[in-house]
């Protein structure tokens, strides 16, 4: 057991956890909750992210590029030389195309960069860390989805698409993996982060927030719990799916939307 309020989500002291995407909002504020309960972290995200960013003290930061297959895989042995087993992993890379456009002027080389980021790099990423978290103690890994993965915003159809595909292979490792790894997803509705402009680190990214801030009232008023959600909202339920408090739940995705949407 560990000590501290947070730490009743059961994540044990000197556990191994991966996080792509960690220089994000969400998963910037990840990094700090996990390492303030005793988790060991591994980082992996754009050099251009990492370079922006102040390195927290004893985390593992490896830069590398989600559309490469190589640099996923050298990232994944720059893992291993470091540590020989892992027990949790957090998929968070991804981005949206901004400005927002409709499907049918979404250029090809655009939806095909954003799959390789938010679906494909999930894929290889997994497979790629399975040995090492097939050593680890209670493994278990968690992506990050959308809400717009079931309720499908005009303009934004490539990355709900992703999103989709995304919550398609978490419930197939699922089932592939268990009984030994645990594989669950979180699906956030709009979080007040730097990824409403864009994303961050990326060549060329938007950081014009505008097309949602001017939506913010009209989005809020939908909400039953009448706020945009805040970066606490979606770290916790990580950890608690990381954790032994979940540990008969696989396969599952947790909605974190204010109750905007109750699939």
């Amino acid at each position: 057991m560990i000590e501290t309020k947070e730490n009743t989500f059961g994540l044990r002291r000197d556990s191994r956890m991966v996080i792509a995407g960690g220089c994000g909002g969400i998963g910037r504020a990840l990094v700090e909750a996990a390492v303030a309960i005793g988790v060991r972290v591994a980082v992996l995200d754009l050099k251009e992210s990492i370079e922006q960013q102040e390195a927290l003290k004893d985390v593992m930061y490896i830069p590398f590029d989600a559309r490469s297959e190589e640099s996923i895989k050298l990232a994944v042995a720059q893992v291993a030389d470091r540590w020989e087993a892992v027990d949790s992993f957090v998929f968070l890379s991804g981005f949206p195309i901004l400005p927002r456009r409709p499907l049918s002027e979404t250029p090809l080389d655009k939806w095909n960069e954003l799959m390789s980021v938010n679906l494909t790099s999930a894929y290889l990423l997994c497979r790629d860390l399975l040995p090492l978290l097939q050593k680890g103690t209670d493994a278990s890994i968690v992506t990050v989805a959308s809400s717009l993965a079931y309720q499908v915003m005009p303009g934004m159809g490539a990355y709900a698409a992703s999103k989709g595909g995304l919550v398609s292979l978490t419930k197939a490792l699922a089932m592939e993996l268990a009984p030994s790894i645990r594989v669950n997803c979180v699906a956030p509705g709009a979080v007040d982060t730097e990824f409403l402009a864009g994303g961050t680190g990326r060549e060329g990214e938007s950081s014009d927030r505008s097309w949602f801030d001017n939506m913010t009232d009209k989005y809020v008023a939908m909400v039953p719990l009448a706020r945009v959600a805040e970066k606490s909202d979606v770290v916790w339920p990580i950890l608690f799916l990381l954790g032994y408090g979940a540990a008969y739940m696989t396969g599952q995705v947790l909605h974190l939307n204010g109750g905007r949407l109750t699939p």
